[in-house]
């Protein structure tokens, strides 16, 4: 990677924040949205956990419980639950750039960045989890976890992390988006992995610990703006998922 292009990048992410919070196109309601979604994703899968854990240690099980003691009989969603045809023409990712870079120069590196992404999924997971929510969700947690922990999850711990992101999901409002709505989200989410990713690999490779503590500030700053949570909860889920 062009080292004028690392430091170019590095300080424009840095301002991340302030920059979003200037705005309020249609791509940011979006993302409150998101969000919000997200939010109740966290506090379901945080409920289904202590659920599975009290029934496990033999404790008294809450009545809210029910609903989760039904679904684990039922028939598992399919791996292809969140799965969702792509739309052509999507702009998610070039809003993103767009609220981050202050030239066309700097938008351009940050797009032409941004599709590492993309490359990086595709590369890790060969087709396995193409165009479905849980899959590029999995990825957004897993790169954080990554980068905040300096940890690379094993195969068992994804795979977990991937049903218990689908099941939920499946059952969520992100279901009934229309497909546009989840091309954003999907690119998005890709995009707010690969970018603190490759910073932090680098980083890592070069020795320079300072852009390694950058990328954790990047990756830390994209799980509160598209997920509205920081990383060690993010750690946490994967961790769980990987029980």
């Amino acid at each position: 990677m062009p080292r004028p292009v690392v430091a170019t990048l590095l300080v424009l992410l840095l301002a991340m924040a302030p920059a979003a919070n200037a705005q309020r196109s249609s791509y940011q309601v979006f993302m409150d949205n998101n969000r919000i979604m997200m939010d109740r994703i966290n506090s379901d899968m945080a409920m289904r956990n202590m659920c599975e854990d009290w029934k496990r240690k033999g404790d008294k099980v809450p009545a809210g419980c029910a609903e989760y003691a039904s679904s684990s009989v039922a028939p598992q969603p399919s791996p292809t639950a969140t799965r969702f045809s792509p739309v052509a023409g999507d702009a998610s990712v070039k809003n993103l750039a767009d609220s981050l870079g202050d030239t066309p120069e700097e938008r351009a590196q940050i797009l032409q960045l941004a599709g590492a992404g993309k490359e990086l999924f595709a590369q890790k997971y060969k087709g396995k989890w193409d165009n479905t929510i849980a899959g590029a969700m999995t990825f957004f947690i897993v790169s954080a976890h990554i980068v905040s922990t300096d940890r690379q999850p094993t195969a068992s711990a994804e795979d977990r992390l991937f049903a218990a992101l689908n099941a939920t999901l499946a059952q969520s409002e992100i279901a009934r988006a229309s497909n546009a709505d989840k091309t954003a989200l999907y690119n998005v989410l890709l995009a707010g992995a690969g970018l603190p990713l490759v910073i932090y690999v680098d980083g890592k490779q070069t020795g320079n610990a300072a852009q390694v503590e950058q990328a954790r500030t990047m990756a830390a700053g994209f799980s509160r703006t598209f997920l509205g949570t920081d990383l060690q909860a993010l750690s946490a889920m994967l961790e769980a998922g990987g029980q």
